[in-house]
């Protein structure tokens, strides 16, 4: 599916990496904001394991990108 095309909550893939999906969060008239959740652990371990931290990827593509991504799940109708 082209950016265009895109709804909000539609969940696309970016590619087939861990942590690829990303949401549509907003749309305007020139840009479709994604999120994504990533995690990444420390370089060190403990007794409990590895440190892991969970944060939220954001940014923007231009409406008329021609970059293809691949729908995972159609966001739900908005009223």
């Amino acid at each position: 599916m082209l950016v265009r095309e895109m709804t909000l909550g539609d969940i696309v893939s970016l590619d087939n990496d861990t942590y690829s999906h990303a949401t549509v969060k907003q749309i305007t008239n020139e840009w479709v904001t994604l999120f994504r959740p990533y995690v990444h652990t420390a370089d060190f371990s403990y007794t409990g394991g590895v440190m892991c931290y969970v944060g939220i990827e954001e940014y923007k593509v231009h409406i008329d990108s021609t970059m293809p991504y691949r729908l995972i799940k159609k966001g739900k109708e908005l009223k």
